[in-house]
């Protein structure tokens, strides 16, 4: 009886070990790699260590590769000989960087680990976002422009997918930049903000800066019903808008404020609008390399003492602005100067549809008892 019962239980036993455990963590029969962590979130110049296990051989070494490049390099990022992987100091453009082992026992095998990359500096935006359960990463983006700029701390950028943005997609407008952020689209035909409109004045903005060192950039900007501003500008120092297309708007771009601040205008293409640009004040708008065209009464309106910078100097400084078929058929103003100062303008293309001296497009004379000043084209 006795043997009978040991006879049992050894079978018993065989038939135990030889079942699979499901927390039986031996890998399978021949060289296989395995890199820990799997996946790792880090900013940018961050470094993490990974390791490589490297089974079914007693060679454990593995040549390291970060997007299949030896060692890496500076755009995806680095990693020693020992695994230790140091995040690139620039944004490498791609969701998660790719960091392999290979073991040098068998080429064939190998394993992989991610590395996603946060740039602390950037806020993303896009159409698959969501302002509740988003972190703003280029992985889990915000929804609208107004969440992220709620969020956003001077010196950062907000990165805008395409598509739309809008009053009915949850924006709230006007859309105010603060100090020494910059904001980029997708490129003006890609990421369109577009306000309601309404009123020629703060309310019927699309974007408001009253900020230094803000940028708007490679957007297109217009309002719904036409008769708003693309961008209201109370100028700071090192505000920059540039390669947006703006338009169809009432103003374009409306500025304003004193002398010392001096906003670069840079290769937009500003066209529809009723009025392209708007300047009042004393502010002095630098304007190069933008298009200002089928704009319905005025191109260019210089109010009070404002002075735009149109180009001053044909080698080095020229405005590069094409300036060209705006106004109705009662008033053909491409530059209407109200300005009591003369306006220079070098550099600059001038068209018209009707042959004719386009100095009568140049708002400039004094026949109407105002105040204006001659704008002086040179070099055209």
């Amino acid at each position: 009886m006795k043997r009978t019962i040991l006879s049992i239980l050894s079978i018993s036993l065989i038939a135990s070990c030889g079942e699979k455990s499901t927390n039986d963590s031996t890998p399978p029969s021949g060289i296989s790699v395995v890199v820990a962590p799997g996946r790792v979130d880090l900013d940018l110049g961050e470094s993490q260590r990974f390791t490589a296990y490297v089974y079914g051989t007693s060679n454990r070494n593995v040549r390291w590769l970060v997007q299949d490049i030896i060692g890496g390099n500076s755009e995806y990022g680095v990693i020693s000989d020992s695994g230790l992987y140091t995040a690139p100091a620039s944004d490498p453009n791609i969701d998660s960087v790719r960091v392999t082992a290979v073991s040098l026992a068998d080429t064939t095998k190998s394993d992989n680990a991610w590395a996603v990359v946060i740039d602390p500096n950037k806020i993303y935006v896009a159409e698959s976002g969501s302002d509740s359960s988003g972190t703003g990463s280029r992985q889990n983006p915000y929804r609208t422009i107004t969440y992220a700029l709620s969020q956003v701390q001077s010196s950062m950028q907000i990165i805008i997918g395409p598509g739309q943005y809008t009053l009915g997609t949850g924006e709230a407008f006007p859309l105010v930049v603060r100090p020494g952020v910059t904001l980029t689209g997708a490129g003006r035909d890609s990421t369109y903000v577009i306000g309601p409109g309404g009123a020629h004045d703060l309310q019927g903005a699309v974007f408001s800066l009253d900020a230094d060192a803000a940028t708007i950039e490679r957007m297109n900007i217009s309002t719904a019903d036409h008769n708003g501003i693309g961008v209201l500008l109370l100028p700071g120092i090192l505000v920059k808008i540039k390669e947006n297309h703006i338009g169809p708007n009432y103003t374009g771009i409306s500025a304003a404020g004193d002398s010392l601040r001096r906003p670069l205008i840079e290769s937009n293409i500003i066209t529809g609008d009723s009025i392209g640009i708007s300047t009042a004040g004393s502010c002095e708008l630098i304007l190069r390399g933008n298009e200002i065209t089928y704009c319905g009464s005025i191109g260019l309106d210089i109010l009070d003492t404002s002075r735009p910078d149109l180009g001053t100097n044909d080698s080095t400084d020229a405005g590069g602005n094409t300036i060209r078929d705006n106004g109705g058929p009662s008033n053909h103003w491409l530059i209407k100067n109200e300005s009591p100062d003369t306006i220079m303008a070098v550099g600059n293309s001038w068209v018209f549809p009707i042959p004719a001296d386009n100095d009568q497009f140049i708002y400039d004379d004094d026949e109407s008892g105002n105040v204006s000043g001659p704008v002086i084209l040179e070099n055209q």
